[in-house]
């Protein structure tokens, strides 16, 4: 049901760019004057409103996978880096190739609706999903903050948006991070890739025991096919062996 979910979000973007494209007013046969504002006909218009609906389509069916989004950096790290490599590829018979070629000419299709309308939502989260696809993850990152502030800070973009600067950072949580781990957790408390993001952020405080509490409770609730699962459980081992021998360390 998710792809149902993107076209249908993906409509209402188009429905927006069709009605924010100005129409053109004048005779087919009016000569343009200096001064005059673009005006797009009908065929463009609807041409243009219906990128949205291609580009959720086409992302899907090449990196919309249900389990992606619940995977944290620490297990799309290699899968970036192979994306990457695809794209810079020079063999067109590769799939991979062929599918980045395709992610690329839809995104510079999206770039004009951007410069179209700015404000389009769904616009500026196909260019940050394809983006990161792409191995392009600044770009994603500022897309991301483009496509969260127009939201209204929706939570589920947030930890998206969190997940991708924290790639870019090197799984480095700045404050910024932080601060959107943290609300998309005050939102969503069970939400597990927050749950995830939040240990580490512990973690990375040196509060070892309290970022063990989290990693554990979260793996209790995790199903054991989850590639979050493989993630979380190496988290706990780190953190045991870590608090073991700070235990040791400790005088008498």
């Amino acid at each position: 049901m998710i792809w149902l979910g993107l076209v249908i979000l993906a409509a209402f973007g188009g429905l927006a760019i069709y009605a924010s494209l100005p129409r053109h007013l004048g005779k087919s046969g009016d000569a343009a004057t200096p001064g005059t504002k673009l005006s797009f006909g009908p065929v463009a218009r609807i041409g243009f409103s219906a990128l949205p609906i291609i580009a959720a389509v086409i992302l899907y069916t090449a990196i919309g996978m249900p389990q992606v989004p619940s995977r944290p950096y620490a297990e799309r790290e290699g899968e970036r880096n192979l994306a990457a490599a695809a794209a810079a590829a020079t063999d067109v018979t590769d799939p991979d190739f062929q599918t980045d070629q395709q992610i690329r000419r839809l995104l510079s299709q999206i770039v004009l609706t951007l410069e179209a309308n700015p404000r389009n939502l769904q616009g500026w989260i196909v260019l940050a999903r394809g983006s990161l696809r792409l191995g392009d993850v600044e770009r994603a990152v500022a897309a991301f903050a483009r496509a969260y502030a127009l939201s209204g800070h929706n939570p589920l973009l947030a930890i998206e948006y969190a997940d991708t600067r924290i790639t870019a950072q090197q799984g480095q949580i700045d404050q910024v991070s932080r601060d959107l781990v943290l609300h998309a957790l005050g939102q969503m408390p069970n939400h597990q890739l927050s749950r995830y993001y939040y240990g580490m952020m512990l973690k990375q405080q040196n509060k070892y025991q309290q970022a063990l509490n989290v990693f554990t409770d979260l793996y209790h609730d995790i199903p054991k096919d989850d590639p979050l699962s493989g993630a979380t459980e190496a988290e706990i081992q780190l953190l045991n062996a870590e608090i073991a021998d700070a235990t040791e360390s400790e005088p008498n």
